[in-house]
């Protein structure tokens, strides 16, 4: 045996090492990446690496997000459309399949989701009135032409998308990842989620807030078995609301058949749905508004999986939709 053969040997050995240690590395390592958009941070987490190139991809889908559907920037296509009204006008792609969800759940949740309540909302400060006067007497609602990717609207009240802009990146960004074959994934962007695959060989495990814990203490763990695809989205005012000259506790969610904060018994809603963390936004905002026995109809009648905490006596009580005990999660 020669010495160059030997020291062919030597280098296959090792290189056999070094794709094992290679392997075991990344096999037992979590990726991550970060950053802050509206209003909040996103984070993405993965047991498969996530180049440079694909975080400046990522970041791209999220500020084209925002300048479709931001409440806060001036120049985003919903704010332009809230202070330019027209009765008829056309729509980028994206904000037509936001309004075209947004509008499925407004019919099935009975009217209990309104995206169209943007002056109420801003009135109460929970986003900019941009030096305009705003007063809202009614509800309304808007369609759409699919023939033209068209907005149709009868008056001029305003679009507030914070109930559902979040969950469409969060679908974006999923879907782009599968394009790249980055299958095992979890997205976050401000408590809107989806889990994907798995978690160095296991199931991604997500816990949903205990509303009475600052702590970040888990009520409910959430688990996407057999790696399937899991949304989930949670809605709830134990820590998004404001207090009122008389220290009134104001929600962000308004309920719109009063077009007044909610105020019930619930503390926090959380849906998982099985193909899209759009509809899970914004079914979750619609629950939380409804209260929670209409929330549990609507739930089954649309087989929607469902957790709604609520508040009996002293005690926090979680109540299932049967969908949830269907998921196996």
């Amino acid at each position: 045996m020669t010495r160059f053969f030997i020291s062919k040997i030597i280098a296959l050995i090792a290189g056999i090492v070094l794709v094992i240690v290679a392997y075991a590395h990344n096999f037992n390592s979590l990726y991550v990446i970060s950053g802050k958009a509206y209003g909040t941070s996103w984070s993405i987490s993965s047991s498969e690496y996530i180049g440079d190139h694909h975080k400046e991809k990522i970041e791209f889908i999220i500020n084209k997000i925002d300048y479709v559907a931001s409440n806060y920037k001036e120049d985003s296509e919903i704010a332009l459309i809230n202070k330019n009204f027209k009765e008829y006008q056309f729509i980028s792609d994206d904000l037509f399949k936001i309004l075209m969800i947004a509008k499925d759940v407004e019919l099935k949740s009975e009217g209990f989701y309104n995206i169209m309540l943007g002056k109420i909302s801003s009135n109460l400060g929970f986003s900019p009135t941009f030096n305009q006067n705003l007063i809202q007497k009614e509800t309304s609602t808007f369609d759409l032409n699919e023939k033209n990717n068209s907005l149709i609207r009868n008056n001029n009240n305003w679009f507030d998308l914070s109930s559902i802009a979040k969950g469409y990146a969060v679908q974006e960004i999923h879907e782009y990842l599968l394009q790249n074959n980055l299958n095992n994934h979890l997205i976050d962007i401000g408590g809107e989620i989806i889990i994907n695959g798995y978690n160095k060989g296991k199931p991604w495990s997500v816990g949903i807030q205990d509303p009475y814990s600052f702590n970040n203490k888990s009520n409910y763990i959430i688990q996407n078995i057999d790696g399937k695809f899991i949304a989930i989205a949670t809605s709830g005012e134990y820590r998004n609301y404001k207090l009122d000259a008389n220290g009134n506790k104001v929600s962000h969610t308004i309920n719109p058949k009063t077009l007044k904060s909610i105020d019930n018994n619930i503390l926090s809603v959380t849906v998982v749905h099985e193909y899209s963390s759009t509809y899970a936004d914004a079914y979750a905002t619609s629950f939380n508004a409804m209260g929670y026995d209409n929330a549990i109809r609507i739930a089954n009648e649309n087989n929607i999986a469902l957790m709604v905490m609520i508040i009996v006596g002293d005690d926090v009580k979680n109540l299932y939709s049967d969908k949830w005990y269907d998921l196996n999660i």
